[in-house]
Protein backbone atom coordinates (compact mmCIF):
# COMPACT_ATOMS: atom_id res chain seq x y z
CA UNK A 1 0.00 0.00 0.00
CA UNK A 2 2.92 2.51 0.93
CA UNK A 3 4.62 1.54 -2.40
CA UNK A 4 1.61 2.30 -4.36
CA UNK A 5 1.66 5.80 -2.92
CA UNK A 6 4.92 6.69 -3.21
CA UNK A 7 4.31 5.63 -7.11
CA UNK A 8 1.16 7.83 -7.21
CA UNK A 9 3.01 11.16 -6.07
CA UNK A 10 6.09 10.03 -8.28
CA UNK A 11 3.73 10.05 -11.04
CA UNK A 12 2.26 13.60 -10.22
CA UNK A 13 5.55 14.74 -10.07
CA UNK A 14 6.01 13.59 -13.65
CA UNK A 15 3.12 14.65 -14.72
CA UNK A 16 4.12 18.11 -13.72
CA UNK A 17 7.40 18.49 -14.84
CA UNK A 18 6.18 17.12 -18.30
CA UNK A 19 3.04 19.72 -18.41
CA UNK A 20 5.74 22.52 -17.47
CA UNK A 21 8.34 21.21 -20.81
CA UNK A 22 4.97 21.44 -22.76
CA UNK A 23 4.44 25.23 -21.50
CA UNK A 24 7.97 26.09 -22.04
CA UNK A 25 8.13 24.41 -25.81
CA UNK A 26 4.54 25.96 -26.27
CA UNK A 27 5.63 29.78 -24.94
CA UNK A 28 9.36 30.17 -24.10
CA UNK A 29 8.73 33.22 -24.35
CA UNK A 30 7.07 33.29 -21.29
CA UNK A 31 10.29 31.55 -19.61
CA UNK A 32 12.90 34.18 -20.58
CA UNK A 33 14.72 35.04 -17.66
CA UNK A 34 15.74 38.28 -18.08
CA UNK A 35 19.40 39.84 -16.83
CA UNK A 36 19.65 41.32 -13.55
CA UNK A 37 19.60 45.26 -13.35
CA UNK A 38 23.33 46.62 -12.80
CA UNK A 39 23.62 49.17 -10.50
CA UNK A 40 24.96 52.53 -11.92
CA UNK A 41 26.05 54.93 -9.36
CA UNK A 42 26.17 58.93 -10.44
CA UNK A 43 28.17 59.28 -7.23
CA UNK A 44 32.35 59.44 -7.46
CA UNK A 45 35.06 60.30 -5.33
CA UNK A 46 38.67 62.04 -6.01
CA UNK A 47 40.80 59.29 -6.04
CA UNK A 48 43.91 61.56 -4.22
CA UNK A 49 41.39 64.33 -2.59
CA UNK A 50 43.31 65.28 0.75
CA UNK A 51 40.58 64.91 3.04
CA UNK A 52 38.55 61.84 1.65
CA UNK A 53 40.49 59.92 -1.08
CA UNK A 54 40.51 56.70 -1.55
CA UNK A 55 42.73 54.87 1.52
CA UNK A 56 39.98 57.47 3.51
CA UNK A 57 37.27 55.53 2.22
CA UNK A 58 38.77 52.54 2.39
CA UNK A 59 39.13 54.00 6.23
CA UNK A 60 35.72 54.14 6.49
CA UNK A 61 34.98 50.76 5.24
CA UNK A 62 37.64 49.17 7.77
CA UNK A 63 35.78 50.92 10.48
CA UNK A 64 32.45 49.52 9.63
CA UNK A 65 34.03 46.28 9.34
CA UNK A 66 35.50 46.30 12.36
CA UNK A 67 31.99 47.18 13.98
CA UNK A 68 30.68 43.70 12.81
CA UNK A 69 27.56 46.01 12.41
CA UNK A 70 26.96 45.55 8.34
CA UNK A 71 25.70 42.34 7.21
CA UNK A 72 24.75 39.89 4.71
CA UNK A 73 21.83 37.67 3.91
CA UNK A 74 22.45 34.95 5.71
CA UNK A 75 23.18 37.14 9.04
CA UNK A 76 26.56 36.89 9.55
CA UNK A 77 28.58 39.66 9.68
CA UNK A 78 29.74 40.97 5.99
CA UNK A 79 33.33 40.60 4.93
CA UNK A 80 35.94 43.12 4.25
CA UNK A 81 35.80 42.44 0.48
CA UNK A 82 32.44 42.73 0.36
CA UNK A 83 32.12 45.96 2.09
CA UNK A 84 34.79 47.32 -0.32
CA UNK A 85 32.74 46.20 -3.13
CA UNK A 86 29.75 48.06 -2.09
CA UNK A 87 31.56 51.33 -1.61
CA UNK A 88 33.48 50.68 -4.92
CA UNK A 89 29.75 50.32 -7.01
CA UNK A 90 28.43 53.26 -5.02
CA UNK A 91 31.51 55.53 -5.51
CA UNK A 92 32.53 54.47 -8.65
CA UNK A 93 36.56 54.12 -7.45
CA UNK A 94 38.58 50.70 -6.84
CA UNK A 95 40.78 49.89 -3.91
CA UNK A 96 42.96 48.08 -5.76
CA UNK A 97 43.16 45.71 -3.45
CA UNK A 98 41.57 46.66 0.36
CA UNK A 99 43.48 45.08 2.13
CA UNK A 100 46.64 47.35 0.53
CA UNK A 101 44.58 50.02 1.86
CA UNK A 102 43.75 48.69 5.59
CA UNK A 103 47.71 48.35 5.57
CA UNK A 104 48.42 52.04 4.63
CA UNK A 105 45.97 53.38 7.04
CA UNK A 106 47.20 50.84 9.97
CA UNK A 107 50.33 52.46 9.13
CA UNK A 108 49.60 56.23 9.75
CA UNK A 109 50.62 57.63 12.81
CA UNK A 110 48.62 56.89 15.73
CA UNK A 111 47.64 60.40 15.57
CA UNK A 112 46.78 60.36 12.02
CA UNK A 113 44.90 56.85 11.68
CA UNK A 114 41.18 57.80 11.72
CA UNK A 115 41.76 61.13 9.76
CA UNK A 116 39.15 60.67 7.76
CA UNK A 117 36.84 59.94 10.04
CA UNK A 118 37.66 62.87 12.36
CA UNK A 119 37.23 65.31 9.66
CA UNK A 120 33.79 63.59 9.03
CA UNK A 121 33.02 64.10 12.33
CA UNK A 122 34.56 67.73 12.59
CA UNK A 123 32.37 68.79 9.88
CA UNK A 124 29.30 67.13 11.65
CA UNK A 125 30.25 68.97 15.18
CA UNK A 126 30.40 72.17 12.87
CA UNK A 127 27.12 71.77 11.28
CA UNK A 128 25.62 71.29 15.00
CA UNK A 129 27.64 74.09 16.22
CA UNK A 130 25.60 76.10 13.45
CA UNK A 131 22.05 74.95 14.16
CA UNK A 132 22.30 75.69 17.65
CA UNK A 133 23.72 79.13 17.09
CA UNK A 134 21.10 80.05 14.85
CA UNK A 135 18.36 78.79 17.66
CA UNK A 136 19.75 80.84 19.99
CA UNK A 137 20.10 83.59 17.92
CA UNK A 138 15.82 83.45 17.57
Amino acid sequence: MLKFTYLQKALAILNSELELLNLKIRYPEQFQQSEPATFESDLYILPKSKDLGIVALGEIVIALFLSKKVFQQNGKPAHLNQIAVAFEKVFNCSFGSIYDQQEKVFDRKPFNRTKALDFLRNLILRKDKEVVNKQDEK
